[in-house]
């Protein structure tokens, strides 16, 4: 979590996957649900996962607190290798990350906000044919706490997402 005196957490973090993940994985620790995550939401840290990858994964969370996470399940199938990468439309530095990552037969869709609140629209298109069991973990209002829904989707289908400031998302979409 470079430098806990950094304030800007967010714009920082959308920053990132233009400048020093460009060529591929870099290192970065990722995941904090403390004050220290700043003005990011824990959605927004739950993200940072999937968007900075690395062969050797560092999260900065404290282990009990991904355990009491209502995402501890979702955390804990983030692979550290990915088969495919897409970064999505809409995406722009220090404004907003939207990346589809696949692993498998199973896509990750992350997303980070920057500084200031977005409602976007994401196509589920990356998708492949067929159904998805898909999990989706997105901020709840106070920006501290996520919330876990289940539900099935398919490639036609689209999730539409209101990012608070410094916001965040995760889908996984496993067949």
């Amino acid at each position: 979590m470079e430098s806990s005196a950094m304030m800007e957490r967010a714009r920082h973090q959308t920053i990132l996957p233009f400048t020093r993940y460009l060529a591929g994985p870099a290192d970065y620790t990722t995941m904090i649900f403390t004050d220290r995550r700043r003005d990011t939401t824990v959605a927004h840290q739950i993200a940072t996962t999937v968007v900075f990858a690395s062969p050797l994964l560092t999260i900065a969370a404290n282990p009990q607190s991904i355990l009491d996470s209502p995402a501890v399940d979702v955390i804990k199938s983030v692979p550290s290798h990915w088969d495919e990468t897409r970064v999505l439309p809409g995406s722009e530095i220090g404004e907003l990350a939207i990346y589809a990552r696949r692993t498998g037969r199973t896509w990750f869709l992350a997303v980070m906000c920057g500084p200031e609140a977005r409602t976007i629209a994401v196509p589920l298109s990356f998708l492949g044919p067929g159904a998805y069991r898909t999990t989706l973990v997105r901020d709840l209002s106070d920006g501290a706490t996520v919330t876990v829904e289940e539900m099935t989707q398919r490639s036609s289908d689209t999730i539409a997402l209101d990012l608070r400031p410094g916001g965040g998302f995760l889908g996984r979409f496993s067949q």
